[in-house]
């Protein structure tokens, strides 16, 4: 089979050729994570957490794994480090104390019919959970997406994407060196052969990626009744009133847009400004999007932060780039900046783009771009933006700008999206305590939250004695069942009318 080449984007240089993993491979690893499960998930929730803790730390201090993360991405050292591995150490806190372990204990409740019983609920792991990984971000939506499982109970078998599997292989290794179970987290490197046998055979599936291997992961897993979790991209909506701070809106916007270099699911796609504000909110953008700086990512250099927009990971993204500003040109969108591929720079680069006077008909507008590319529309008022902002078919996430805190959270509630942020871009990723999930075409379930981390357990309930009142249980038993008695039949009716 031929190996997997894996080159760095920002030089267009071959890092390393790796084997590339099979079926019959990835079968292996699911056997091998089945033996290793009921182990795992039977060792006390603070034995898990120590485990997974002690990895993070060694996340943290063997930072020379950055190098392969940002030279297999292309991505400035500040986003490996200050994003993929800071949220990564932040996940680990949050679902590894207090918060998980509350989320994962039995739960008891009353009835108020049965006041003699109560209800436990207990959650335990599925068992082997297959997390299907994207390429925009080898630590952040690979490795980090495991942990929310694994602190579950579950084993876990992560398939990176084959043109960025490095970071996650050399994760694999710092997890056996940390004490991580034999079994219970692997990596199995290769093409979509390998994600088909795991969701053909995981108890559970996460995936994140595109629509179209969404809908066939879905699919899949509707065919064996397991639950699948899905992040299938965004179009995320920033409307800007008349009355916002323009000037930190258009700064935000130009982050939010080009972090990354715009691969990323949560993103601005699209910028929906009032009218009033529209010209000066253009000429904002244009001025921060100037001062960016853009080249190979420095290796080697832990403290470098000189770039702040590395290159295209993935280099069809380049292609649907240029279809979408094309395509905005010739429906009568101004390009302002960029518009097209760097030629003085090696590797995959694409010149952040601000396109003005975009239209809903354009393909910017409707699909995603997930490229440095940043579409602004004006709109005559605010009802008129949420009217733009919810003609989508996806809703992954959002942004409302107003200097009324109170009339932007109105909107913000009206608008189609599993999160919106607040005069604010990108941070709902790193607020792990509340769940980030799409809705319509972006996918369902939940990363972060008490949410994210019980839809890795299946839920078993246990009607019991109430410990007080379980002496009630064998009178209400021969009063409530055969021999059905006029009399029961008589008190049911007055207890009907008087809480009902």
């Amino acid at each position: 089979m031929e190996p997997l080449r894996v080159t760095n984007p920002a030089t267009g240089q071959l890092i390393q050729s790796i084997p590339a993993a099979d079926a019959q491979a990835a079968d292996a690893a699911m056997a091998r994570a089945r033996a290793a499960q009921p182990a795992w998930g039977a060792l006390p929730f603070s034995v898990r957490a120590r485990t997974l803790r002690r990895l993070a730390r060694a996340l943290r201090d063997d930072l020379t794994f950055l190098d392969t993360l940002s030279a297999e991405s292309g991505k400035p050292r500040y986003e490996a480090e200050g994003i993929e591995l800071f949220y990564t150490l932040e996940l680990t806190r949050y679902y590894t104390g207090r918060a998980g372990r509350r989320a994962l204990a039995d739960d008891l409740r009353h009835p108020f019919v049965f006041t003699n019983k109560r209800a436990r609920v207990v959650r335990h792991p599925r068992g082997v959970v297959a997390v299907i990984g994207p390429w925009n971000w080898p630590l952040l939506n690979n490795y980090a997406d495991c942990i929310a499982p694994l602190v579950a109970g579950n084993a876990v078998v992560l398939k990176p994407s084959e043109h960025t599997p490095m970071t996650s292989l050399r994760v694999a290794d710092i997890a056996r060196a940390s004490g991580v179970p034999d079994g219970v987290f692997q990596v199995v490197a290769g093409r979509g052969d390998v994600g088909a046998a795991l969701t053909a055979t995981a108890d559970m599936i996460f995936f994140t990626g595109s629509a179209a291997t969404g809908k066939r992961v879905a699919q899949a897993a509707a065919v064996r009744l397991v639950p699948a979790v899905l992040e299938l991209g965004g179009k995320s909506p920033m409307i800007v009133l008349a009355d916002a701070d323009l000037r930190r809106a258009a700064h935000a916007a130009v982050w939010s847009g080009f972090a990354n270099s715009g691969q990323v699911c949560i993103r601005t796609e699209r910028v929906i400004v009032e009218d009033a504000v529209a010209d000066r909110f253009v000429e904002l953008a244009a001025a921060e999007i100037a001062q960016l700086r853009q080249g190979p990512p420095p290796l080697g250099k832990p403290d470098a932060s000189d770039i702040d927009v590395g290159a295209i990971a993935f280099a069809p993204q380049i292609e649907r780039a240029q279809q979408h500003i094309a395509d905005a040109r010739a429906r009568g969108g101004r390009i302002v900046t960029g518009g097209a591929r760097r030629a003085d720079l090696p590797g995959q680069f694409f010149a952040p783009t601000l396109i003005a006077d975009a239209t809903p008909e354009m393909a910017v507008m409707r699909e995603e771009t997930f490229g440095p590319v940043l579409p602004v529309m004006r709109v005559p008022d605010a009802e008129a933006a949420l009217r733009a902002a919810n003609d989508s078919p996806m809703g992954l996430s959002g942004s409302i700008w107003s200097g009324d805190a109170r009339r932007a959270r109105a909107l913000a509630r009206r608008l189609q999206a599993g999160s919106v942020c607040v005069n604010d871009v990108l941070v709902n990723y790193f607020c792990v305590e509340a769940p980030l999930g799409g809705i319509k075409g972006s996918g369902t379930g939940f990363r972060h939250g008490r949410e994210g981390l019980q839809q890795f357990c299946r839920v078993e309930t246990i009607i019991e004695d109430h410990p007080l009142l379980g002496w009630l249980s064998p009178l209400l038993g021969r009063e409530l069942t055969f021999p059905y008695k006029p009399r029961t039949l008589q008190l049911l009716r007055r207890f009907m009318k008087l809480f009902y």
